[in-house]
């Protein structure tokens, strides 16, 4: 199976999540994050997705019903993580006809796409994936990448695209932009957010792009 890797859009978008155990917490949990509004399908929930289910501040919603046919129209997307394989395939079955996109958990026969392993650092996302072959060495390689790409790499892509703005309005270096950019990409940026070592930062943004490009003028945000 070759997959077409994308990012979705989820904002107050309607989504269904069948089941209400550990893995549909990690499913709503993720929805939640990208926006999404929630609807899970589940006799019981989770001690956190009943919490959860209970603020009004959350755009969740708790049908308190077992899934059955005709349930599922006007989702946009679909996820069943149900232990039943009958229901499973009943919801993927069912997603499909009131043309949602389906993902069963651990049935990528039944899907219409599949999560990767992500690392998120602020706007930085980074998806690794195996096609469903063999999610553990997803993960092994997610784990990895954490590793290497700390916090400060949300406060990096802040920066850079801060910059990266001000830069396409800045007729003076619009030509020199790409050549700018990947001094900074080269530059250790990411030591400097990591160490603290925020006027030093300041300092070589200044070296390399002027003195209109400070922390402060670019509104970035970062402090020591």
């Amino acid at each position: 199976m070759t997959y077409y890797p994308l990012f979705l859009d989820l904002t107050d978008r309607p989504c269904a999540v069948i089941g209400g155990g550990k893995v549909a917490e990690r499913k709503v949990l993720s929805l939640l994050d990208a926006g999404a509004d929630v609807t899970v399908i589940s006799p019981k929930l989770s001690s956190t997705l009943a919490g959860l289910a209970a603020k009004r501040t959350v755009k969740l919603t708790h049908l308190k019903e077992r899934f059955k046919a005709g349930m599922l129209e006007g989702f946009f997307l679909v996820v069943s993580a149900s232990s039943s394989k009958a229901v499973n395939a009943l919801v993927s079955k069912e997603g499909r006809k009131f043309g949602a996109i389906v993902n069963v958990a651990d049935a990528p026969e039944l899907c219409d796409f599949i999560v990767p392993s992500l690392v998120k650092r602020g706007e930085l996302s980074i998806a690794v994936s195996t096609s469903a072959k063999c999610p553990g060495l997803a993960k092994e390689l997610r784990l990895e990448l954490e590793e290497n790409y700390g916090p400060e790499y949300g406060e990096y892509v802040e920066i850079l695209g801060a910059i990266r703005n001000k830069l396409l309005k800045d007729k003076r270096k619009y030509d020199n932009k790409e050549r700018l950019l990947h001094e900074l990409f080269v530059s250790g940026i990411p030591e400097l957010l990591r160490s603290g070592s925020i006027s030093e930062l300041d300092k070589l943004l200044i070296s390399i792009l002027g003195r209109g490009y400070s922390l402060a003028s670019l509104g970035a945000g970062i402090k020591e």
